[in-house]
């Protein structure tokens, strides 16, 4: 599957030879995917992409189009539309939004990207799902997998299902009045909470999960480690666990990119990004 994936990815987003859009003669088109967790589309040096997602855990696939063609006579956004086929075989039209990608006169190559799908009410399908994209004419294709992933605790159906992050104090702020965020302010912040929410269908047996977590600043300076304990209590089949990371008084935050990194027994189970600004 993987190698029928990485073929998928590569090569059927070729559109045939002079392939016109929108008053471009396109040559060729290449769609990469990327995973967001809000409406905010990630600059490209933060974008990872792939063509594998957690079914679980993610909440929008945003599409990134290049477009290479004959040189352009004139300047405009080329307005690009996808749509997506569930492994079911229904499709959704246009996505969320439209890519823009803006052409420059003289130029011979754009790059666009937008968030395009979410989840929706049901969730994610396990499977093989295809995007296709166009403009005028088809652009290409390309096609991505969604699975639940692994059991984090070995024959016990236990996943990872969200990884949030929230402003809290000494005292962790109680789960219906967390404010949800990516971005914190430098001047603001005292403690940054991360939440993790856990699956656990079917448990039969109560037991603690220690969850260790840190964050990773930009220039390679380590916040933690602190530790905490995800009680499994039958006939419970999801819960979460949260912690605060920082300082008693606001401005000790240096601007920049996070990485939040936890785990259990040692094992990395989530690695996610904030920003404080």
């Amino acid at each position: 599957m993987r190698l029928r994936l990485r073929r998928l990815l590569f090569l059927v987003t070729l559109v045939p030879p002079l392939a016109q859009a929108q008053g471009i003669t396109v040559k060729q088109t290449t769609l990469r995917l990327f995973e967001q967790s809000s409406a905010s589309v990630l600059r490209a040096e933060r974008r990872l992409y792939t063509f594998y997602f957690n079914s679980l855990r993610t909440r929008y696939i945003a599409v990134e189009a290049t477009v290479e063609y004959a040189p352009a006579a004139s300047a405009f956004k080329l307005a690009i539309a996808c749509k997506m086929t569930s492994p079911d075989g229904k499709t959704t039209t246009d996505g969320i939004w439209k890519i823009g990608a803006d052409v420059a006169v003289g130029s011979t190559r754009a790059v666009g990207a937008n968030l395009l799908f979410g989840a929706g009410k049901e969730g994610w399908q396990t499977g093989l799902y295809k995007v296709t994209c166009s403009s005028g004419q088809p652009l290409g294709e390309t096609a991505f997998q969604m699975s639940p992933g692994p059991s984090l605790l070995g024959d016990t159906e236990f996943r990872l299902q969200d990884v949030r992050f929230f402003p809290t104090g000494a005292q962790i702020t109680p789960k219906a009045e967390r404010d949800y965020q990516d971005t914190f302010s430098a001047t603001e912040a005292t403690r940054i909470g991360i939440e993790l929410s856990f699956v656990h269908p079917g448990l039969t047996k109560s037991g603690d999960v220690p969850v260790d977590c840190y964050f990773l600043a930009n220039t390679g300076s380590l916040f933690g480690i602190l530790s905490m304990v995800y009680s499994l209590t039958p006939p419970a089949a999801s819960g979460s666990a949260a912690i605060g990371i920082g300082w008693d008084q606001p401005g000790r935050w240096a601007p920049g990119a996070y990485l939040a990194i936890c785990q259990i027994h040692g094992r990395p189970i989530s690695v996610d990004r904030f920003t404080v600004r």
